[in-house]
């Protein structure tokens, strides 16, 4: 299999070379210079992937961008629909709005612990959000939104083993404007937002912007009678800017609440060896599930609680030929999570999970022209997140008291950095750059109960570790770029900070590094009618950071370890097509494979598995047909997925198979009316037309008694109507 593998991988980049040398030599036709705009595919986005403002057809990376105009038309209101137009990209709530779990590209991490650090970084206009229940609420009123595949060592090196994701709001630019949508949907769903700006002076604006979004519960809790998986979420954002021509400042004031009991997990008995029982009927409890997914009985009302606010100040200063920018930030992040683990009106097995996290960040960088020859960026960067965690497992049917668990976290990072571009002809150019991040995480953990006594332990610990990209870029044609590159991306340790049930789990993990090699086309064909970028990639992962069910005798949950390495490597294509003047086609599309090569829990090995959250497969086609009017546009855009088979498990395999989802296709569209102008539309939506049910995460409690599944929501329908003023 290492064979094959290599072999793929080199043929690709082969056959990727070959298509340059080839689209190096196509007559001129391909960029006719009487194109009509009208004519060329939808998608010529800029992006600041680089840290600068370039076309995304020019970025030597593996990147998605979307506007905000084609987030709403798609129906993504969070940071989770953005899957569903990312391929790669999975991300799931199984543990609430608390801890999200991100996987990109199979590079994730799945652990229910409030002190991780995720593998895809998340900036709002560059401002990192690093505590983990601060993921899920500024997506809105938005510019764009910039998916970066694979690490990020260099210019966004926050622990981005798997990639990056940016929002870029909308910023004042002096002019008097205003904007609103609002949806009505199945299960009582509502969702308004809205923004206003204008000027202030010749150089002030402001800019003003929020969001509500509400629903009612899909699903019956036959234990209280009452609807269960409801959300209420909130948004604002104030934006002052100044525009003096030298300098460019933006003020940001911002805040954002959610809850939600939209967590509800369903679960299904086991024997004690983890073999299913008979009807899922739990042995400890006694407790027979419904067969209806949506028909739940929990004692315990599960939530999950957020409130973030904070203020950010970005300034970019023109000095001569360079450009200096700062980044400066506050966060604080307060979390809730209660649950029901047992999943049954039987009071069995409950957590609650309490964090809050005060987050202070600055990054300033120095900028080359980007017009010369050899530009460059470098910067420093320095992060410290205090982090206060109250934590409670109760087990009352075991006669067991409550293990309530204080702990107090502080990490520290100092980053250094430099990235350049030498352009050695008007084809060639090479690409390098480095950054030194020194982390240093202290804590402090407490209990007055649990399986191995009471404990008032302390740890520190500091790591320093490069991170680094190099990459040869080739223009082969004026609208084809062809590159390849290496990068390496670097995660700090972490203290385990969940369940303990051995003094094993005082000590901290090690680091996790990502290596991956990548090359990659972007190309503009018939008249820029058709873009296309396509990549391949090689990726070795060392020491990936996972919460894993402890098989250890008395064990009864999870700690986090280290898995020794694993392999992930395939082929992405992302495309856009203007078929004919009124047709348009999204191709978006993934083939990866992964396992462990390296990796053993315990007695376990779990060489040879595949990662779990990482798809086989995946294709989205999304077409769009206009039908021209007098005063704008019908349309009609169905959005096509198929999904390949993958692991929905992540705290180890299900050794009966529990944890595979299969294979699914699932069906979202849209039908509507805008206008010529782009001032107004309305159009009606369906979300998993087909009613596809397919799990979301699985995790094994084989000491209580059951599995816990969490399955996608249902079919949903509605209306969006938005206006511009």
């Amino acid at each position: 299999m290492k064979h094959t593998a290599k072999w793929s991988v080199a043929g690709l980049r082969t056959g990727a070379a070959l298509a340059g040398l080839m689209l190096g030599h196509m007559p001129a036709w391909a960029q006719t210079a009487g194109s009509a705009v009208e004519e060329e595919a939808p998608g010529e986005i800029v992006v600041t992937a680089q840290r600068r403002s370039e076309s995304l057809q020019n970025v030597p990376i593996a990147a998605v961008a979307l506007t905000g105009a084609n987030l709403a038309q798609r129906g993504v209101q969070d940071m989770r629909d953005l899957a569903l137009v990312s391929p790669s990209l999975k991300i799931d709530t199984p543990f609430g709005n608390t801890a999200p779990k991100i996987t990109l590209r199979g590079v994730g991490s799945g652990s229910f612990n409030l002190n991780t650090e995720t593998t895809v970084a998340l900036y709002v206009d560059e401002l990192v959000m690093n505590p983990v229940s601060s993921k899920l609420g500024q997506l809105f009123d938005v510019d764009r939104v910039e998916v970066l595949r694979g690490p990020q060592g260099t210019l966004y090196g926050k622990n981005s083993t798997g990639g990056a994701v940016n929002y870029i709001t909308r910023k004042p630019d002096g002019t008097t404007a205003a904007d609103a949508s609002l949806t009505v949907a199945r299960y009582g769903e509502y969702s308004i937002q809205a923004g206003a700006q204008t000027g202030l002076t010749d150089a002030l604006s402001v800019r003003i912007a929020a969001n509500r979004r509400y629903r009612d519960g899909y699903q019956h809790n036959n234990f209280t009678g009452r609807r269960v998986k409801d959300h209420d979420d909130w948004g604002g954002r104030i934006t002052l800017r100044y525009d003096g021509g030298a300098i460019d400042a933006s003020l940001k004031l911002f805040a954002d609440r959610s809850r939600t009991d939209a967590f509800f997990i369903n679960t299904y008995g086991v024997n004690a060896d983890g073999s299913s029982t008979a009807n899922g009927t739990n042995p400890i409890t006694g407790f027979t599930p419904s067969p209806d997914i949506d028909s739940v009985s929990f004692d315990h009302r599960p939530r999950s609680d957020v409130d973030n606010r904070g203020v950010a100040l970005n300034l970019e200063a023109t000095l001569g030929e360079l450009t200096l920018t700062s980044v400066s930030g506050y966060l604080r992040s307060i979390g809730h999570i209660s649950q029901d683990q047992d999943g049954s009106p039987v009071d069995a097995v409950a957590t609650e999970f309490n964090s809050k996290a005060d987050e202070y960040s600055q990054e300033i960088r120095l900028a080359s022209d980007p017009g010369q020859p050899l530009n460059w960026i470098v910067g420093a960067s320095a992060f410290h997140q205090d982090l206060r965690l109250n934590d409670a497992f109760l087990l009352p049917l075991f006669g067991l008291p409550p293990v309530v668990l204080d702990t107090r976290e502080k990490t520290t990072s100092f980053a250094a950095f430099a990235d350049t571009t030498w352009k050695l002809d008007d084809r060639i150019s090479l690409i390098g750059g480095i950054r030194i991040t020194t982390d240093k995480k202290s804590f402090r953990h407490a209990t007055g109960f649990s399986l191995i006594g009471p404990f008032d332990i302390a740890r520190s610990r500091r790591w320093t570790e490069p991170s680094y990209r190099v990459g040869i870029n080739y223009q082969a044609a004026p609208s084809t770029l062809l590159y390849l590159s290496y990068n390496r991306g670097y995660r700090s340790g972490a203290f385990d900070v969940g369940f303990p049930t051995t003094t094993e789990q005082f000590e901290a993990a090690n680091p996790e590094f990502v290596d991956a090699f990548e090359g990659g086309i972007k190309t503009a064909l018939f008249d820029r009618r058709l873009r296309l970028a396509a990549d391949v990639f090689y990726e070795i992962f060392k020491d990936q950071q996972l919460l894993i069910q402890r098989s250890d005798p008395g064990s009864i949950c999870c700690s986090l370890v280290n898995a020794g390495k694993s392999r992930i490597y395939g082929f992405e294509l992302d495309g856009t097509a203007r078929i004919a003047s009124n047709v348009d086609l999204t191709i978006q599309g993934s083939v990866i494979r992964s396992k462990y090569l390296e990796f053993m829990s315990g007695p376990i090995d779990y060489s040879g598995t595949q990662l779990a959250n990482v798809p086989r497969y995946q294709l989205r086609l999304a077409p769009e047909v206009r039908l021209p009017l007098a005063s704008g546009d019908l349309f009609v855009s169905p959005d096509v997925q198929f999904t390949g088979r993958q692991r929905a498990a992540e705290a180890g395999v299900d050794p009966f198979g529990r944890d595979i989802q299969e294979s699914y296709v699932r069906i979202n569209g849209q039908l509507g009316y805008r206008d010529g102008g782009d001032r107004f539309s309305a159009f009606v939506f369906v979300r998993n037309a087909t009613n596809k049910r397919y799990k979301l995460d699985f995790a094994r409690f084989t000491a209580f008694g059951y599995n816990q599944v969490t399955w996608s929501e249902p079919r949903s329908w509605g209306l969006t109507v938005t206006g511009r003023f």
